[in-house]
Formats: structure tokens, sequence, C-alpha cells
């Protein structure tokens, strides 16, 4: 049995490739391998539960401690830039230090393995079956990104309307990456447009009929997402920049066949294999239900969950917060706990929007992304300042609608050590107790309450 749009004949070996295409090969393949299982920013494993998780930090391992000796022994780097801390920048050095050892190893691994070959005088002269399985698992990868990264928008997550932080932040103030998120977020019509554009081109490479006109139209989808990235700074650069190298490297077996049909006129047929020539029944098969595995995971089971986060989103935008707003952490009582961002400077100011969604600003003015998860019921909130310090539990109170009072709960200590022994009694701890005044906030923003108008008499520039 031959897998759908494979020809496989003995009558005549396949066409030889050139030295320069074999060496360019060899490095390309150990480059994507490194992106589509040990990549920093995420993988295809990804794409399993629990053990794809584990088994990734295990792969990961190895490149993640020789890219931070190193940024330590041969970048000089120190302080928080010199080790793997937890963040929502993919550039961080880290990240760019380990794909430049991935790019250093694939050359230098390509160089070996063209000339262990011409020493060994190794008869193989192509590739072409290696090259269908890259192929293959690449896609993927690539599908499974732009579906991803498509329904975060689609279901328009990523790009929130503007929070009473980012209302009362001086334009002046803002960069360039704030700018933009906000700029999209206040059209979740646009958004969705977007993430649907993005969803469009990982379905289409997930179907090896379609794979190609998936490649082209996921390229030209992410090459604006590299746009945007570079030319406002948002820090997903060198993640972008891989996917789009990996679209790219998807369509460019066809490349001359494009050209003779859209610049020759002449008709042409696509010859690049998008699955590998297998031969066995039970390979067939097996190449058939991973396709399908994928396509139920990121088309059914993804959206199913997507979709119950937005109804709480809508549960929670529909329950009135009693935190809701601008809150200005009162000198005299010093910040603690989640009250720290985390470059250790205390912070000054809290923002709290009806979604759920936080800002924190520190002394030094700077806004950070915060976690508020409100319970009414028993009056506690637990604050997580840009999701990297410990997050911090808080019983709060309002003394009237104008001052809010925050008071730790300390952790319950265990009582029994593993070796069934009491604890040691821990130095006793006091409750940091913080006072909060509401800052006074307009009722109305023009920015989210104008709209779209057909008929304008007078360009709004307010």
């Amino acid at each position: 049995m031959e897998p759908s749009g494979i020809s496989i004949s003995s009558a005549s070996p396949p066409p030889s490739w050139s030295p320069a295409t074999r060496l360019g090969f060899r490095i390309a393949f150990l480059y994507f391998f490194c992106f589509i299982v040990v990549g920093a920013n995420g993988t295809l494993l990804e794409a399993f539960p629990v053990v794809g998780g584990w088994i990734q930090d295990k792969l990961n391992w190895p490149l993640n401690h020789l890219s931070e000796f190193a940024g330590q022994y041969v970048f000089h780097l120190s302080g928080i830039a010199a080790h793997w801390h937890p963040s929502d920048s993919g550039d961080t050095a880290m990240n760019w230090i380990h794909d430049g050892l991935a790019l250093a190893l694939a050359l230098a691994g390509g160089i070996l393995w063209t000339v262990i070959a011409h020493l060994r005088k190794s008869p193989r002269t192509e590739y072409r079956t290696l090259h269908a399985w890259l192929r293959f698992f690449l896609r993927l990868t690539c599908g499974m990104f732009m579906i991803g990264y498509g329904l975060v928008k689609v279901f328009p997550f990523q790009m929130p309307p503007p929070s009473v932080a980012i209302l009362t932040e001086p334009a002046g103030n803002m960069a360039p990456m704030t700018f933009l998120w906000n700029l999209i977020g206040l059209s979740p019509v646009y958004e969705i447009i977007c993430g649907s554009a993005e969803v469009l081109g990982g379905v289409l490479l997930l179907y090896r009929r379609t794979a190609l006109a998936g490649a082209l139209f996921s390229t030209f989808v992410v090459t604006n997402v590299v746009l945007y990235n570079y030319c406002y700074d948002v820090p997903v650069k060198l993640f972008a920049t891989n996917l789009l190298l990996g679209c790219v490297f998807l369509a460019l077996p066809d490349f001359l066949s494009l050209c003779r049909y859209f610049w020759s006129h002449r008709p042409a047929a696509p010859t690049g294999v998008w699955i590998p020539p297998i031969s066995r029944r039970a390979g067939c098969i097996a190449i058939l239900v991973t396709e399908i595995v994928f396509a139920v995971a990121f088309l059914v089971v993804r959206p199913i969950f997507m979709t119950i986060g937005w109804r709480h989103l809508q549960v929670a935008l529909r329950t009135p917060s009693p935190l809701v707003g601008a809150w200005h952490l009162d000198d005299a009582h010093a910040a603690s706990g989640a009250f720290i961002d985390p470059e250790g400077i205390p912070v000054t100011d809290l923002y709290v929007a009806q979604s759920g969604r936080a800002y924190t600003r520190s002394a030094d003015g700077e806004l950070w992304l915060t976690g508020v998860d409100l319970d009414q019921k028993g009056h506690t909130v637990r604050i997580d300042c840009y999701f990297i310090n410990p997050p911090t539990n808080y019983a709060w109170q309002l003394s009237d609608p104008n001052h809010l009072i925050l008071t730790s709960i300390l952790p319950n200590p265990s009582k029994i050590t593993p070796e069934n022994k009491p604890a040691k009694p821990a130095p006793p701890i006091k409750p940091a107790i913080l006072t909060l005044t509401r800052t006074p906030t307009p009722d109305h923003y023009p920015l989210l309450e104008r709209g779209f108008h057909f008929i304008s008499e007078w360009r709004y520039e307010r």
C-alpha cells in the first residue's frame, strides 16, 4: 500500500543531490530537529499532556546547562540574565544563547557528518526519505503552533481590551508592545480575524493534500507576526523567526514549480513529498493515525477547553467585584509578599479589571502583569506579581468602598517531617497588614466607547 501522493519505483534510482545540497540539508536537518524536540520556546512534545513536559525537560537539560555555562563564562553575563528564570519573554539572553548553540551544533554537526560521509566514501547521494520524515514532523510542529496561537486570538484572550492600568497610563509612557497589544485588543473582531487566519494556516498544514497551501498561507501570516515583533519590540522575535523559517522550509521543495506556474505561466505540479515514503501498511496507518490525533487534539479538544475558559471569563465579567479599580498602597505600610516586583522593587499601586486581569506598578514606575484570584465568599485574594514571585494569599476587607485592608495569610507549617518526627518549631512570622486607598478614575473612556461609525462628519482625533 502506498500513501496518497507518493509514488515508489525501483526501476530507476532517484537523482543525486549536489554536495552543496547535501551539506545544506544536513545542517537544516540538525537545526530543525532541535527546533522540533529541544526548542527553548516550545516543542512538538507539548502535544502530549503530562509525559510530554517531563520528556522535554529531560531532553532540554544538556542545552539549558550549556547555555548557562556559555552565558556566564563566554558572554560574562551576571544577575538574572545569567540564569534561566520564569518569564513571558521568549527573547531572554538564555533563549538567544540556547538557539545560538543549536545553530552552532547544527553547523558543526553538518560539517562533521559531511566529512565522515566523505571519508567512509558513503554511496548515499540523496536524503529524500529522511527529508520526508523531517518535513512530516516539522509540519505537525508548525501546524500545532499556528493553531495554538490562533485559538487564543479566536477566543480573544491574548490581547484583551485595555484595562484601567493602561487607560490611566500616559501614551508616551507605554512600551511599543503595550501600545500594539492594547490597540489590537481594542477591537476583538480584528483579533478574531487574525487568529482565524493563523488557525486556517495550521489546519491546512495538518492535512497532506493541503500542506503546501498551508505552508504558503502560514508563511504569509507569520511574516506579518514577525514584522510586528521586530517593529514593535514584542519579545517573541526568536520563536516567530524560527516558525517562519520552518514554514519556508516546508514550501521550499516546490519553489521551482511555484515559480514556473506563477512567473512563467506554465503548467507545473508540486514535487515535494509531504509524508515519508512507507510501503508497509502498518506504517501508513501509523502516519494517518498521528495526523488524526493531532487534528482531534488541536481542533476539538483544545477549542473545548478554550470555550470553557471563555465562559468562565464571561461569568467573571457579569459578576461585580469589589476590588475592581485603581488602588494605591499607603506609604505608612511597606510592601510585602506579592507586592514586590520580580526585580525586588516595592509595588506602589494595584490595578484590577473586571475580567480579573491586573497590573501592579513598582516604585520605579514600571507596570507588571499580575495575577489576582479573588474569593468573595471566603474573603481571600491570591496575588502573584508577574507570575514569577511565589503568590501570596491575603484576607481582604473594605472598611469603606475606598479603603482596602489586606492581611497576609500565613502558610500552614507541616506538623510531621518525612521521618515521622515532629518538625522543628519555626520562628514566629508576623502577618503583614497592608492598607490601600482607591485612586479616582474617570467613569467613561472614549477609547472604549467610541466604537465603529459608518458616517463621520469630522475626523475624531480626540
